[in-house]
Protein backbone atom coordinates (compact mmCIF):
# COMPACT_ATOMS: atom_id res chain seq x y z
CA UNK A 1 0.00 0.00 0.00
CA UNK A 2 2.82 2.42 0.85
CA UNK A 3 4.56 1.70 -2.43
CA UNK A 4 1.29 2.47 -4.26
CA UNK A 5 0.17 5.56 -2.33
CA UNK A 6 3.19 7.49 -1.07
CA UNK A 7 2.99 10.13 -3.81
CA UNK A 8 -0.53 11.19 -2.79
CA UNK A 9 -1.16 14.28 -0.60
CA UNK A 10 -2.52 13.69 2.89
CA UNK A 11 -3.61 15.46 6.08
CA UNK A 12 -0.35 14.79 7.87
CA UNK A 13 0.27 13.82 11.48
CA UNK A 14 -1.58 16.91 12.73
CA UNK A 15 -4.66 16.25 10.57
CA UNK A 16 -4.83 19.62 8.83
CA UNK A 17 -7.92 20.35 6.77
CA UNK A 18 -6.24 20.83 3.40
CA UNK A 19 -4.33 17.80 1.99
CA UNK A 20 -0.71 18.53 1.10
CA UNK A 21 2.60 16.82 0.44
CA UNK A 22 3.73 16.55 4.05
CA UNK A 23 7.41 15.75 4.47
CA UNK A 24 6.82 13.91 7.73
CA UNK A 25 4.29 11.64 6.01
CA UNK A 26 6.80 10.87 3.25
CA UNK A 27 9.39 10.01 5.88
CA UNK A 28 6.96 7.64 7.57
CA UNK A 29 6.37 5.97 4.21
CA UNK A 30 10.14 5.61 3.80
CA UNK A 31 10.33 4.15 7.32
CA UNK A 32 7.62 1.58 6.65
CA UNK A 33 9.36 0.33 3.51
CA UNK A 34 12.84 0.39 5.03
CA UNK A 35 11.78 -1.61 8.09
CA UNK A 36 9.73 -4.00 5.96
CA UNK A 37 12.86 -4.70 3.92
CA UNK A 38 14.77 -5.35 7.13
CA UNK A 39 12.14 -7.88 8.20
CA UNK A 40 12.31 -9.44 4.75
CA UNK A 41 15.99 -10.21 5.32
CA UNK A 42 14.92 -12.96 7.71
CA UNK A 43 11.64 -13.98 6.07
CA UNK A 44 10.79 -15.31 2.61
CA UNK A 45 9.97 -12.57 0.10
CA UNK A 46 9.74 -12.77 -3.70
CA UNK A 47 12.64 -10.94 -5.32
CA UNK A 48 10.30 -8.89 -7.51
CA UNK A 49 8.49 -7.59 -4.43
CA UNK A 50 11.77 -6.81 -2.70
CA UNK A 51 12.93 -4.74 -5.69
CA UNK A 52 9.60 -2.89 -5.76
CA UNK A 53 9.89 -1.95 -2.10
CA UNK A 54 13.52 -0.90 -2.53
CA UNK A 55 12.69 1.26 -5.54
CA UNK A 56 9.81 2.96 -3.72
CA UNK A 57 11.89 3.55 -0.59
CA UNK A 58 14.75 5.06 -2.58
CA UNK A 59 12.36 7.19 -4.62
CA UNK A 60 10.84 8.64 -1.44
CA UNK A 61 14.27 9.52 -0.06
CA UNK A 62 15.35 11.16 -3.31
CA UNK A 63 12.15 13.21 -3.61
CA UNK A 64 12.19 14.34 0.04
CA UNK A 65 15.83 15.44 -0.22
CA UNK A 66 15.02 17.40 -3.38
CA UNK A 67 11.56 18.84 -2.68
CA UNK A 68 11.32 18.72 1.11
CA UNK A 69 14.55 20.50 2.00
CA UNK A 70 15.03 24.26 1.98
CA UNK A 71 18.73 24.98 1.25
CA UNK A 72 18.35 28.62 2.29
CA UNK A 73 17.00 27.70 5.72
CA UNK A 74 19.20 24.61 5.94
CA UNK A 75 16.22 22.58 7.11
CA UNK A 76 13.57 20.14 6.02
CA UNK A 77 10.19 21.84 5.86
CA UNK A 78 6.59 21.01 6.64
CA UNK A 79 5.35 20.54 3.06
CA UNK A 80 6.89 20.69 -0.38
CA UNK A 81 7.56 24.27 -1.45
CA UNK A 82 6.63 25.80 1.91
CA UNK A 83 8.99 27.68 4.25
CA UNK A 84 7.02 26.47 7.29
CA UNK A 85 8.56 24.04 9.74
CA UNK A 86 7.03 21.02 11.46
CA UNK A 87 8.17 19.82 14.89
CA UNK A 88 7.28 16.24 13.88
CA UNK A 89 10.46 16.33 11.79
CA UNK A 90 12.45 16.08 15.02
CA UNK A 91 12.24 12.30 14.51
CA UNK A 92 14.75 12.58 11.66
CA UNK A 93 17.77 11.34 13.66
CA UNK A 94 15.94 8.11 14.47
CA UNK A 95 15.08 7.06 10.93
CA UNK A 96 18.28 6.66 8.95
CA UNK A 97 17.25 8.65 5.88
CA UNK A 98 20.23 10.92 6.53
CA UNK A 99 23.16 10.31 8.89
CA UNK A 100 22.64 11.77 12.37
CA UNK A 101 25.67 14.04 11.94
CA UNK A 102 24.54 15.42 8.57
CA UNK A 103 23.98 19.14 8.13
CA UNK A 104 20.40 18.40 7.04
CA UNK A 105 19.50 16.67 10.31
CA UNK A 106 21.30 19.13 12.56
CA UNK A 107 20.00 22.10 10.60
CA UNK A 108 16.43 20.86 10.91
CA UNK A 109 16.74 20.42 14.68
CA UNK A 110 18.23 23.89 15.13
CA UNK A 111 15.67 25.56 12.87
CA UNK A 112 12.73 23.96 14.67
CA UNK A 113 14.18 24.85 18.06
CA UNK A 114 14.57 28.46 16.98
CA UNK A 115 11.55 29.18 14.81
CA UNK A 116 8.92 27.09 16.62
CA UNK A 117 10.01 28.14 20.09
CA UNK A 118 7.23 28.98 22.56
CA UNK A 119 9.72 30.20 25.15
CA UNK A 120 12.07 28.21 27.36
CA UNK A 121 11.90 24.49 26.58
CA UNK A 122 8.49 24.72 24.90
CA UNK A 123 7.70 24.28 21.21
CA UNK A 124 4.73 24.77 18.94
CA UNK A 125 3.87 21.96 16.52
CA UNK A 126 3.90 24.29 13.52
CA UNK A 127 3.53 28.05 12.89
CA UNK A 128 0.49 29.48 14.65
CA UNK A 129 -2.67 29.76 12.57
CA UNK A 130 -1.48 27.35 9.86
CA UNK A 131 -3.95 24.52 10.45
CA UNK A 132 -7.15 25.84 8.90
CA UNK A 133 -8.89 26.18 12.26
CA UNK A 134 -9.85 29.32 14.18
CA UNK A 135 -8.22 30.21 17.50
CA UNK A 136 -4.81 29.54 18.95
CA UNK A 137 -3.18 26.64 20.73
CA UNK A 138 -0.57 26.08 23.39
CA UNK A 139 2.88 24.59 23.20
CA UNK A 140 2.71 20.88 22.34
CA UNK A 141 4.60 18.99 25.04
CA UNK A 142 5.57 15.86 23.04
CA UNK A 143 7.52 18.13 20.69
CA UNK A 144 9.75 19.30 23.53
CA UNK A 145 10.59 15.72 24.44
CA UNK A 146 11.19 14.95 20.75
CA UNK A 147 13.67 17.81 20.74
CA UNK A 148 15.46 16.28 23.73
CA UNK A 149 15.59 12.96 21.90
CA UNK A 150 16.90 14.62 18.75
CA UNK A 151 19.64 16.47 20.61
CA UNK A 152 20.74 13.36 22.47
CA UNK A 153 20.69 11.28 19.28
CA UNK A 154 22.96 13.73 17.48
CA UNK A 155 25.61 13.89 20.17
CA UNK A 156 24.37 16.96 22.05
CA UNK A 157 23.76 15.21 25.35
CA UNK A 158 24.51 18.15 27.62
CA UNK A 159 21.92 20.31 25.85
CA UNK A 160 19.47 17.41 25.96
CA UNK A 161 19.85 16.97 29.72
CA UNK A 162 19.38 20.68 30.41
CA UNK A 163 16.28 20.82 28.24
CA UNK A 164 14.86 17.64 29.75
CA UNK A 165 15.23 19.00 33.26
CA UNK A 166 13.46 22.20 32.25
CA UNK A 167 10.51 20.34 30.72
CA UNK A 168 10.09 18.03 33.71
CA UNK A 169 9.27 21.10 35.80
CA UNK A 170 6.02 21.49 33.85
CA UNK A 171 4.57 18.31 35.37
CA UNK A 172 1.36 18.60 37.39
CA UNK A 173 1.42 17.97 41.16
CA UNK A 174 0.73 14.31 40.32
CA UNK A 175 3.71 14.16 37.95
CA UNK A 176 1.46 13.99 34.89
CA UNK A 177 1.35 15.97 31.65
CA UNK A 178 -1.36 17.16 29.30
CA UNK A 179 -0.85 17.37 25.54
CA UNK A 180 -0.27 21.13 25.63
CA UNK A 181 0.86 23.88 27.99
CA UNK A 182 0.00 27.57 27.97
CA UNK A 183 3.41 29.21 27.47
CA UNK A 184 2.33 32.29 29.44
CA UNK A 185 0.88 30.60 32.52
CA UNK A 186 2.15 27.03 32.49
CA UNK A 187 -1.45 25.77 32.67
CA UNK A 188 -2.07 22.35 31.16
CA UNK A 189 -4.33 22.36 28.10
CA UNK A 190 -6.15 19.72 26.09
CA UNK A 191 -6.26 16.02 26.88
CA UNK A 192 -4.98 15.20 30.37
CA UNK A 193 -3.14 13.01 31.01
CA UNK A 194 -1.86 12.56 27.48
CA UNK A 195 -0.25 9.21 26.65
CA UNK A 196 1.76 10.64 23.75
CA UNK A 197 3.48 13.12 26.08
CA UNK A 198 4.45 10.43 28.58
CA UNK A 199 5.67 8.10 25.85
CA UNK A 200 7.81 10.92 24.44
CA UNK A 201 9.19 11.60 27.93
CA UNK A 202 10.30 7.97 28.26
CA UNK A 203 11.86 7.98 24.78
CA UNK A 204 13.74 11.19 25.61
CA UNK A 205 15.06 9.73 28.86
CA UNK A 206 16.25 6.59 27.08
CA UNK A 207 17.93 8.65 24.36
CA UNK A 208 19.85 10.59 27.03
CA UNK A 209 20.82 7.32 28.72
CA UNK A 210 22.12 5.88 25.47
CA UNK A 211 23.87 9.02 24.20
CA UNK A 212 27.63 8.94 24.13
CA UNK A 213 29.63 11.76 25.64
CA UNK A 214 32.63 13.25 23.89
CA UNK A 215 36.00 12.45 25.55
CA UNK A 216 36.50 14.45 28.75
CA UNK A 217 32.90 15.70 28.89
CA UNK A 218 30.76 15.60 32.01
CA UNK A 219 27.22 14.22 32.09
Amino acid sequence: MVADCWREPDAGIWEVREPAQHVHSKLMGWLALDRALAIADTHPLPERQRRRWQEARDAIAAEVRTRGFDPTAGSYVRTYGSPDLDAALLVLPLLGVDPTDSHRVRGTIDAIRDRLSAGGPLLYRYPAGRDGLPGTEGAFLPCSFWLVQGLASTGRRREAVELFQAIVDYASPLGLYAEEVDPATGAHLGNYPQTLTHAALIQAALAIRDARLPPGALS
